[in-house]
């Protein structure tokens, strides 16, 4: 197990922060560039488990998706995004079974399952835990429609699902305007491809920022979608996607756990890289906090936080759901009665967010109740509590802003911020309040792409820290009976990527041991996940002309792409994993021209850095 122990801060401080890419612009600017004939550079993306998931699911369908590093210099570019080129040709997805992972991102999982409502072949998508309880049957009625057919897999009304039609006819939609406004954001997407769509909403339109959203991405790629009052929503045909180059804005919902510790500490804090006119529903967050007293200013790419503090309000976050939490962490410091009216949403997400807030607020001395639509606290003297997040990253996130404030404050399985800031205790860090890492027997997981020296180093890493040495690969050839080669050729790579989930998920929980990983082993982000929980993640990077000459002396392994030449294959699949490998990392050793025993040494002198040996 792993958590994390925060100091936090001495005193009101001046700080700044960089604000990582939007999630949400992120994976609508990932669908829009799969609907875009051609290539489709995306600046600043977010690189995280959610946008992996999105991407991993285009890929499957035969949309290349690439990431490049914009000539930066090796450090510099581990730590920094770049840009993520799309080539997409939708019309050229082949006749076929795919399977779509969309983990744990109810965004993925509802865009995907209207791309693939016109794409050719049978398309099973699915989530992992909590994401197959989330209800999908608006959407699927919505497409139904329009002449799709999709039959449920498992339960009625919920993933996995199967679609078997591939193209949609124009018309009208009605949908309640009460459910997820991600349903209508996917189906507004994927109708310069249909043809003329009118969608006619029945009852109020919820979040509809996020309807606001949706609208502009798609008129930054040329195409005009009208939103008649929120009651009414119509795309002309004759449409169609055209833009080369998009850049995506500062995550709004990332940058209020800043603005709320600004507030709590009295702190003044500059946070870079977000747009003060964006559309973003979390921007509102703000006006909650300048209502308790605190003072904001809108630069030109910046927003800076005066903290005066905090006290108790009544407010309706239906518009931003997301942040229902951190205002119910605030109250908990705010001497009287916080009522958070909107939060019904909050109870399929992915934990049961109010009885979740409710709980740990109770451990901390803070009564806290709930209606189905309102959330209560009661304000006063928190205490130090070891939080549980529940799978969940704005539990973590959120109950971070109270760490800042209040010493002794702990957070479990602090991992679980990779869903959508994977950065973000190292922000916190820069913010002033640093943070230790506290592990249980952990295990040193290597990762990286083939020829990296994972299984070299990992015998050499066992034997000097005497922990137990597990390769996943030849776990998995045992197990079959046969060498991977042999098992892709027979069975097919989805075949393998199953048993290679099954077999981490297995070796994750051991403890004190060395675990080297398949080079593949990160395009499912639930394999993270698990090597995170009780690990520290090692990431063994050597450049692409090196590994393709290491791989031209070690034949036999299966091939990943068409490419005519190791070195090719090397520079399609580094571009595609790189940015991976970088951001579920916790530490890169870049072996250039590095011996054995002097990578061996830095992994080494890392591990002892982070108190792991």
């Amino acid at each position: 197990m792993k958590i994390i122990k925060i100091t936090p801060l001495t005193g009101p401080v001046a700080a700044t922060v960089a604000i990582p890419g939007s999630k949400s612009y992120t994976n609508r600017a990932l669908l829009l560039a799969a609907l875009t004939p051609g290539t489709v550079t995306i600046n600043n993306p977010l690189v995280s488990d959610d946008t992996h998931a999105m991407i991993n699911c285009l890929r499957e369908l035969g949309i290349r998706c690439a990431f490049k590093d914009d000539m930066l210099a090796p450090e510099e570019a581990s730590r920094q995004v770049g840009s993520l080129v799309v080539v997409s040709d939708v019309g050229a997805t082949k006749e076929g079974e795919y399977h779509l992972n969309a983990n744990l991102s109810g965004t993925a999982i509802r865009f995907i399952l209207a791309l693939s409502a016109i794409v050719p072949g049978v398309k099973v998508i699915r989530g992992r835990g909590r994401l197959n309880e989330r209800p999908i049957a608006h959407l699927v009625e919505a497409l139904e429609q329009l002449g799709a057919r999709i039959e449920y897999v498992d339960k009625q009304g919920y993933p996995p699902v199967r679609v078997l039609s591939s193209r949609l006819k124009p018309g009208t939609v009605r949908m309640r305007g009460t459910v997820s406004s991600q349903f209508l954001s996917a189906l507004l997407m994927i109708a310069p491809l249909v043809g003329e769509l009118r969608i006619e909403v029945e009852g109020e339109q919820v979040s509809r920022p996020y309807i606001d959203m949706t609208i502009d991405a798609m008129r930054a790629f040329g195409v005009e979608a009208e939103n008649e009052g929120y009651k009414r929503y119509f795309v002309r045909a004759g449409q169609a996607y055209r833009a080369t180059e998009y850049t995506v804005e500062g995550d709004f919902s990332s940058a209020a756990y800043f603005f709320a510790i600004a507030a709590l500490t009295g702190s003044t804090l500059t946070l870079t890289n977000l747009n003060p006119k964006t559309v973003q529903a979390d921007i509102r967050f703000l006006k909650i906090l300048e209502g308790m007293g605190n003072e904001v200013v809108y630069r030109e790419n910046a927003i800076v936080i005066a903290g005066k503090g905090v006290k108790a309000v009544s407010v309706d976050m239906r518009d931003c759901p997301d942040q229902a939490q951190t205002l119910a962490v605030l109250a908990a410091f705010a001497k009287g009665k916080t009522t958070i009216k909107g939060v019904q949403s909050l109870r399929v997400k992915e934990t049961e967010r109010v009885v979740a807030i409710e709980r740990e607020l109770r451990k901390m001395s803070i009564r806290a109740e709930s209606t189905e639509d309102t959330l209560v606290v009661y304000g006063g003297s928190p205490v130090p509590v070891r939080i549980d997040t529940y799978g969940d990253h704005r539990m973590a996130m959120s109950f971070a802003v109270a760490a800042t404030k209040l010493p002794g404050m702990e957070i479990a399985d602090p991992d679980v911020v990779a869903k959508t800031f994977p950065r973000f205790w190292k922000s916190l860090a820069l913010a002033g309040a640093p943070f230790d890492t506290v592990y249980e027997h952990p295990n040193v997981i290597l990762i990286g792409m083939r020829g990296g020296g994972k299984t070299a180093v990992g015998r050499a890493l066992a034997e000097k820290t005497k922990k137990e040495l597990v390769d996943v690969d030849d776990l998995i050839e045992e197990r079959e009976g046969m060498k991977i080669a042999e098992t892709v050729a027979k069975r097919g790579w989805e075949y393998f990527r199953d048993r290679e989930s099954e077999v981490v998920a297995e070796v994750a929980g051991r403890k004190d041991t060395v675990i080297s990983t398949g080079g593949g082993v990160i395009q499912r982000p639930e394999n993270i996940a698990a090597l995170k929980e009780n690990g520290v993640l090692v990431f063994l990077n050597a450049p692409a002309d090196i590994l393709a000459e290491r791989l031209e002396h070690d034949p036999g392994r299966p091939p990943l792409t068409n490419a005519s030449t190791v070195k090719e294959e090397v520079d399609i699949v580094l571009a595609e994993r790189k940015k991976l490998y970088e951001a579920a990392a916790d530490e890169i050793v870049i072996d250039t021209n590095m011996t054995l025993d002097e990578k061996i040494a830095e992994v080494l002198k890392r591990l002892e850095r982070r108190g792991v040996l």
